[in-house]
C-alpha cells in the first residue's frame, strides 16, 4: 500500500467500532507515537497486550461486562494508518461507572483539555448499578490499601524472563519464533493490571482534588502528586546519573568521552584504568535492569538501550556536564519532604475528622498507585524486550543471507507469516522490501487526534501541511498542568530524544509528546512542554519527581513555539508565555 495511491488502508488496519465510534489518539501517541510495525500489531498487540487489557477491564477492574468487549479484537484500542488509537467512547464508560466521577472530569483525566474532545452522549446501557457498586468496593480498597501484590508479580514475571533469557545465539530460526512467542502470557497477565493500576491512580486524586476544592486550596494539587518515589520509570534516570557523576570525576573516562561516543565502548574495554573497568561494569548493569527501555519502546522495531547503547551513552554524555545540584534523587528527597509536610498541613486544614480522614486516604492512594502504575508499564516493556531480543537476532540472521537490508525489517511481517517466512524466507524477499517502503510512508501522515468515522488515509492531513501560526512575544498558549512551578528558559523544539543539538542546562524542552526515552532530558531542563497529554501521563508523572514545571496538552507547542525563544511555563495552570 502506498498512502498517495487508491488504497486507503493499511495492512494493520482494523474495523472500525459502529458501537464506539470515537477513537484518540491521547494516551496512544504517548504510548507509540511513529506508525507501529505489522509484526508489533498483530504479534504484540493483537496477540498478548490487547487482550490482557479486556481481561484487566472485565475479570480485575469490573467497569466492563465480558459482552461488551469482543474476545479476539477487543475494541478497546485500535489500529489506523499504522497508528495506535485507545477507543475513546469505550473509556468513557469509566467515567459513567466510576462512583464519585462524571464523564467529562475522567474525559480531562484522560486527554486533558483538548478543543476537540465531543460532547458526551450517553445511551441508556451506559449506568450500570451493579458494576458501579462493584467500583465502589475496588475504589474504596485502591483509597486504603498498602499492598498490590498482582503489581509486584508483574514485576517478578518480567525480572523472570530477563534472567531466564537463553544463548540467543544457539536458537534455530524455529526456535527463535516460538521464543518471542512464549511471552505473549507474561504480556497478558502483565497488561491485564496496568488498566486497573491505570484508573485506580485517577482515585487518589480525583478524592483529594475535591477536598481541596472546597478548603480553597485546589491549586495545591499538583503537589500532593510529586516526590512519589518509586517510579520505575524514573529509575533509569538516576543510574544514568550516577554514571555521570563518576565520567565527570574521572580524568580517564572525560578523556573517552570527550573523543566520542561511536566508539567509546571499544576504548573503555581496552583501557586498563579502574575507572574504565567499573564504569563498564555500571554500564552493563544498567543495560541489564533497564536495557528494554527506548524511545517509541511498545513497538519491538525500535531500538532499546540495549539493542543500541549509544542511545544511553548519549544520555551519560549529557549528564557528565550538569552541575551538582541537579541531582534527580536529590530532588525528588526534596519534593517528597515538602509533599509529606504539605499533607500534614492540608489535613489539619479539614474540617472535620471524616474529612481529614479522607483527604489522607487519598493521599496515600496517590503514593501507592502512582508508582504501581508505572511498575505494571515497565513490567510489560521489559518482557517486549526478550521478544526484541529474539526478533532482532533473527533479523540479524536474514541480513547476513541477503534476505533483508536491516534486522529491524523482520518486523514488516505478521505474526501469521512468520511460520512460513523460517521455512522459507526467500519467498518473503520482495514483501519485506515493498511493505517496508509502504510502512515507511506512514510517517508522513498527521494522524488525527480524534477520529469520528473511518478515514480514508489519503484524507488524511500530511506532516508538511500543518501551518499553526507561530505565536509571537506575549501570546499565550493553555494546556494543562501537569507538575507544578514556574520557569523562565529558553525553548528548544525536540522530536527525538537523541537529536538535542545545543541543549543546556535550564532550557525548556517542547516536545510532541514524551516516554521514558525522554526521562534523562529532564533531569537538566527548566521544564517541559508537550503538545498532548494529562496529569497522569509519562511526562506529567516524571516531571513531579524530578521537581520541574509541565504544561501538556498544549496544542501545536512544537509549531508554534519559535525554536531559542524565552518563554514561560506555569507548571499549576498549564500556562505557556512567549516572552
Amino acid at each position: 500500500m502506498s498512502v498517495e495511491n487508491d488504497r486507503d488502508s493499511w495492512i494493520t488496519d482494523w474495523e472500525f467500532s459502529e458501537r464506539y465510534p470515537v477513537y484518540t489518539r491521547a494516551n496512544a501517541g504517548e504510548v507509540l507515537p511513529d506508525p507501529s510495525s505489522p509484526l508489533n500489531v498483530t504479534l504484540v498487540w493483537n496477540k498478548g497486550l490487547n487482550i490482557g487489557w479486556r481481561e484487566g477491564y472485565v475479570e480485575h477492574l469490573g467497569t466492563h461486562l465480558a459482552s461488551e468487549i469482543d474476545e479476539t479484537m477487543p475494541q478497546i484500542i485500535g489500529n489506523f494508518g499504522g497508528y495506535h488509537y485507545t477507543n475513546f467512547s469505550m473509556t468513557e464508560l469509566n467515567g459513567a461507572r466510576l462512583p464519585g466521577l462524571t464523564v467529562p472530569v475522567w474525559n480531562s483525566l484522560w486527554v486533558g483539555d483538548h478543543p476537540d474532545i465531543p460532547e458526551y452522549v450517553e445511551q441508556p446501557w451506559h449506568q450500570n448499578d451493579r458494576l458501579t457498586a462493584g467500583l465502589a468496593d475496588k475504589t474504596a480498597w485502591a483509597l486504603t490499601t498498602d499492598t498490590f501484590p498482582e503489581a509486584e508479580e508483574a514485576k517478578r514475571r518480567a525480572d523472570d524472563a530477563r534472567a531466564a533469557r537463553p544463548d540467543i545465539a544457539a536458537l534455530t530460526d524455529r526456535e527463535l519464533v516460538d521464543h518471542a512467542r512464549s511471552f505473549v502470557p507474561d504480556l497478558v497477565f502483565c497488561y491485564a493490571y496496568h488498566p486497573v493500576t491505570t484508573t485506580l491512580s485517577t482515585m487518589g486524586p480525583a478524592v483529594a482534588g475535591a477536598l481541596l476544592d472546597a478548603i480553597g486550596e485546589a491549586d495545591k494539587l499538583g503537589d500532593l502528586l510529586s516526590g512519589l518515589g518509586g517510579v520505575d520509570s524514573a529509575e533509569p534516570s538516576y543510574a544514568l546519573w550516577n554514571m555521570g557523576r563518576s565520567v565527570a570525576k574521572s580524568a580517564e573516562l572525560t578523556s573517552l568521552f570527550d573523543s566520542g561516543l561511536a566508539t567509546l565502548l571499544e576504548a573503555v574495554n581496552a583501557s586498563d584504568s579502574p575507572d574504565a573497568k567499573q564504569f563498564r561494569q555500571d554500564f552493563d548493569d544498567f543495560l541489564y535492569k533497564f536495557g528494554s527501555r527506548a524511545p517509541n519502546e511498545w513497538d519491538i522495531r525500535s531500538d532499546s538501550w540495549e539493542s543500541k547503547p549509544v542511545l544511553a551513552l548519549l544520555a551519560i554524555n549529557g549528564m557528565r556536564l550538569s552541575p551538582d545540584e541537579s541531582d534527580p534523587e536529590v530532588i525528588r528527597g526534596r519534593n517528597e519532604n515538602k509533599r509529606i509536610a504539605l499533607t500534614a498541613e492540608l489535613a489539619a486544614k479539614m474540617p472535620d475528622d471524616t474529612t481529614r480522614q479522607s483527604f489522607l486516604d487519598a493521599a496515600k492512594s496517590i503514593t501507592k498507585f502512582m508508582p504501581w502504575r508505572e511498575r505494571t508499564k515497565t513490567a510489560c516493556v521489559k518482557v517486549m524486550g526478550e521478544m526484541r531480543t529474539a526478533l532482532y537476532e533473527l533479523g540479524h540472521r536474514m541480513v547476513d543471507r541477503g534476505i533483508m537490508g536491516d534486522h529491524h525489517d523482520v518486523t514488516m511481517l505478521l505474526d501469521d507469516e512468520l511460520d512460513a517466512f523460517v521455512a522459507d524466507p526467500e519467498t518473503f524477499k520482495s514483501t519485506i522490501a515493498e511493505r517496508r517502503e509502504q510502512y515507511l510512508a506512514l510517517f508522513d501522515l498527521e494522524p488525527p487526534f480524534f477520529l469520528f468515522e473511518p478515514l480514508p488515509l489519503s484524507q488524511w492531513p500530511r506532516r508538511t501541511e500543518n501551518k499553526a501560526q507561530v505565536a509571537a512575544p506575549g501570546d499565550s498558549m493553555t494546556g494543562v498542568g501537569g507538575a507544578p512551578g514556574v520557569s523562565r528558559g529558553r525553548a528548544r523544539i525536540l522530536h527525538d530524544p537523541y537529536e538535542v543539538g545545543d541543549l543546556a542546562e535550564g532550557d525548556i524542552i517542547v516536545a510532541p509528546q514524551t516516554d521514558p526515552a525522554w526521562t534523562p532530558l529532564f533531569v537538566f531542563a527548566g521544564g517541559v512542554v508537550v503538545n498532548v497529554g494529562a496529569t497522569i501521563t509519562h511526562s506529567s508523572i516524571v516531571c513531579r519527581e524530578l521537581g520541574i514545571p509541565c504544561a501538556v496538552s498544549v496544542q501545536d507547542a512544537t509549531l508554534r513555539i519559535p525554536d531559542g525563544a524565552m518563554i514561560e511555563v506555569d507548571g499549576n495552570t498549564g500556562t505557556v508565555t512567549v516572552l
